[in-house]
């Protein structure tokens, strides 16, 4: 041991290097982490959009119990089921209201499959804002920040039915 002063491991000129490094990989580091929470994010409303999707086919198929072999629920009633999914999940408008299914976004047929019926729930025009990607895309790019952050999300859901005479015989 030579029994002198510690020597620094940076010299005098290497200490603001630091501070650059991280001045220019920490907006890189946000952008990923927030692109990473933005598609979090859409792949979750995607995921409930087809769930509703599923809960209001499953619904559409059932028949009555009274071996009429009709279905148990109309169009109507099947509409409601997927609502109400969607509202157990909160989904918002892109303004942040409720968001409402119309004759535009929601629909329920039926074809004749087979020996069956194949039913189909479709959901479509479903809104979602991006928060962060688009905008990123749009900086970058040279656009500003006029990038529509908002994009359209659909769903479609078959099942065979279990009756017999089609909504509405």
């Amino acid at each position: 041991m030579s029994g002198g002063l510690v020597k620094p491991s940076r010299t005098k000129g290497e200490a603001g290097n630091v501070v650059l490094e991280l001045a220019l990989t920490l907006p890189l580091f946000l952008m990923l982490i927030g692109g990473a929470l933005d598609l979090g994010m859409l792949y979750w409303n995607k995921h409930v959009i087809t769930n509703a999707g599923r809960e209001g086919v499953r619904a559409a198929v059932r028949a009555h119990n009274d071996g009429t072999g009709k279905p148990e629920k109309t169009t109507s009633e099947v509409q409601q089921v997927v609502q109400d999914y969607l509202d157990k999940f909160n989904l918002k408008e892109i303004d942040g209201s409720r968001l409402v299914l119309s004759s535009s976004r929601f629909s329920y047929t039926w074809a004749v499959e087979g020996t069956g019926y194949l039913v189909s729930v479709d959901l479509s025009q479903i809104p979602y804002k991006m928060m962060l990607l688009p905008s990123a895309q749009a900086i970058l790019s040279g656009g500003g920040w006029q990038a529509d952050p908002t994009m359209n999300l659909k769903s479609m859901t078959k099942m065979t039915a279990e009756w017999t005479t089609p909504p509405g015989s």
